[in-house]
């Protein structure tokens, strides 16, 4: 079973995220988005934790 997380930000856009997507989000002007939870960070699939491999890669 897919899931997905609705973020909403302050100037109110809402739309359907997965859950990888979250970290490839610019939340904020400082926020790292080529984080190394994220694959231009060079996560790769295995790297992640084994519970989040079935969701949708971004």
């Amino acid at each position: 079973m897919q899931t997905a997380e609705v973020p909403a930000s302050l100037d109110w856009p809402v739309r359907e995220v997965g859950l990888k997507k979250l970290w490839t989000l610019k939340w904020h002007r400082k926020y790292n988005t080529a984080g190394p939870w994220t694959t231009d960070g060079g996560l790769s699939s295995e790297g992640r934790p084994e519970w989040m491999r079935r969701f949708r890669d971004y």
